[in-house]
């Protein structure tokens, strides 16, 4: 919840990929503020996720082929508790967004 028009209008995004065993895995998380003005945009954005905290858990992360994700997805759209996590850059991902406002008069 926000007081003020900072930071608003956001998109968050989590980006899933198939593995070698076939199931769908995390590849990376990413936010992004929105263009305000009308028209085609196009925005790049670098992905991030989460690694675990120490070799022996990454070492059993790689042999049972499960990456750690958030519990709780709307971490990302928060800044607080993001810093105790280690994460770890990904992909870049490129976004063409088309935009179109209104104006309604209350």
């Amino acid at each position: 919840q926000s007081t003020n028009t900072y930071g608003w209008p956001r998109i968050f995004l989590s980006v899933y990929g198939i593995d070698f065993l076939g199931r769908d895995v995390l590849r990376g998380y990413a936010s992004m503020l929105l263009p305000i003005n009308p028209g085609r945009h196009t925005k790049f954005v670098k992905t991030y996720r989460p690694i675990s905290g120490n070799a022996l858990q990454q070492f059993i992360s790689w042999l049972t082929a499960t990456q750690p994700e958030y519990q709780d997805t709307k971490i990302t759209a928060r800044g607080e508790g993001r810093a105790l996590t280690r994460v770890v850059g990904e992909n870049n991902l490129t976004l063409k967004i088309n935009l179109v406002t209104t104006r309604k008069d209350f």
